[in-house]
């Protein structure tokens, strides 16, 4: 008898409710279905009143002490202790979870043509459909499971991709970003048109490319003319004469600017205003006496008369305290007004200074960055020179060995025990034709010598 194909591990029991509904290929049977989740049921529990549950929702029912039976309430069989579900009053109903594997099941993702029955589906394809729909852990959209790699490769907004130019990560989204402040972005020269500059070398580029197009000096006093850096003193010497007039238009601008800015002028533009004020103030006193009616003459006196006649005041002086007056006021408004057009100017200025300061830091950590590294590859290019020479050595030590390896196999082969000489010549054919050719006439043997052995028999 086949022994039964094992379930799978009870470490699953614990985390999964039952099976959705939607996978039954046949009629459903109520019978089949967990009276918690109301799905069919995995690894199936009986409790004392016969209903069953999935082993996940009879642990999490009782985890918090014993519990009513939902499902004898429902079905107005409830009795006491039968229908209280609690810990070891269930038991694993084998039958029932063998049955419910047998069922025929489908996979229920979109495309996939999947077939079988519940305990395949568990262990081999559920979790693992490639049709199956998961959310993209970074961007949240809804992939499919066998497209997850392409779309984390080529389609999620908030994948990590590496700079082809400086090797750095980066998000997908913040590729412009990433391009505009790249050191190794390649740019192109606008004067000489050279492409693929590194954006951290285009700086020292256009400080020597020669057809570099850039402001005339004397841009600041208004010459608005860019023009190319191999011609910037031709520029300067043909328009001299109008350099000469802008810059002279710009320094009288400054000194009638810093004039009206000096503070004696502005304390006696002030009191001038001041004495302004009471003078007008005393012609409109004035005014206003010279204008009251005048008292009748005394009766006691009839034949006097008496004549009182004034001058009034002409009218051409108040009128010209008032354009006084009124210039006055002029010149006060129009120093506020260049006041504040120096104070925005300053701004302007004080920003300007700002963002070079912040390029100047950014520099000089970029150029400590380069000195680090530099110095760290002169270390490197030390210690391989050291290695180098030590390999050097040791090459010119075997070669010594070699050479007096050599010697000794010369010797040996010249040695003979036998009384016959063996004279090896290497390389026969070649010196055979040089010596034929007349470029190598001789040759000449290692020195050999006879030794003779001479007894002398004494009778």
């Amino acid at each position: 008898m086949a022994t039964e194909e094992p379930s799978p591990p009870s470490s699953m029991e614990s985390n999964k409710p039952g099976f959705p509904k939607q996978i039954l290929a046949n009629k459903l049977e109520d019978k089949h279905l967990c009276n918690c989740c109301q799905k069919l049921l995995r690894r199936p529990f009986q409790a004392q009143c016969g209903h069953r549950f999935c082993s996940y929702c009879f642990n999490r029912t009782v985890r918090d002490g014993p519990q009513k039976c939902s499902a004898c309430i429902k079905e107005d069989i409830f009795e006491e202790p039968t229908s209280i579900l609690k810990q070891g009053c269930a038991f694993p109903d084998n039958a029932a979870r063998r049955e419910v594997e047998n069922l025929s099941v489908v996979c229920i993702n979109e495309g996939c043509a999947w077939k079988g029955n519940i305990k395949e589906y568990e262990l081999s394809h559920e979790g693992k459909c490639d049709y199956m729909i998961i959310p993209c852990p970074s961007c949240k959209e809804q992939i499919r499971f066998n497209e997850q790699e392409r779309h984390n490769e080529r389609e999620c907004p908030e994948r990590t991709l590496n700079c082809k130019y400086c090797k750095e990560p980066f998000h997908f989204k913040n590729i412009k970003a990433h391009d505009e402040i790249c050191p190794k972005y390649p740019m192109i020269c606008e004067g000489c048109a050279k492409k693929k500059i590194p954006r951290e070398k285009y700086v020292d580029h256009i400080k020597f490319c020669s057809k570099f197009r850039t402001p005339c000096r004397f841009h600041v006093v208004g010459c608005d003319m860019s023009v190319e850096k191999e011609r910037i003193h031709d520029h300067e010497r043909a328009c001299a004469y109008e350099h000469l007039n802008l810059l002279l238009h710009y320094i009288m601008g400054m000194k009638v600017s810093m004039e009206g800015l000096q503070p004696q002028g502005l304390e006696l533009a002030g009191h001038k205003l001041l004495e302004l004020h009471h003078s007008l103030r005393e012609l409109e006193a004035r005014v206003s006496q010279l204008t009251l009616p005048l008292p009748p003459p005394p009766a006691l006196a009839p034949t006097l008369t008496v004549s009182t006649s004034f001058t009034p005041l002409p009218s051409s002086v108040g009128a010209a305290l008032e354009l006084q007056l009124h210039s006055e006021k002029t010149k006060v408004a129009e120093l506020g007004r260049r006041c504040t057009d120096l104070e925005v100017k300053a701004g302007m200025f004080e920003n300007v200074v700002c963002v070079l300061n912040r390029e100047v830091e950014r520099f000089a950590t970029t150029m400590e960055a380069s000195n680090r590294q530099h110095r760290l590859d002169q270390d490197k290019i030390e210690a391989l020179s050291n290695k180098v020479r030590q390999l050097e050595r040791t090459v010119g030590l075997k070669d010594l060995t070699v050479a007096e390896m050599e010697g000794r196999l010369r010797e040996i082969s010249g040695t003979t025990f036998d009384g016959i000489f063996i004279w090896r010549i290497s390389d026969f054919t070649k010196k055979r034709q040089d010596a034929i050719a007349g470029r190598a006439p001789a040759m000449f043997s290692p020195g050999f010598f006879f030794i003779f052995i001479i007894f002398y028999i004494v009778e």
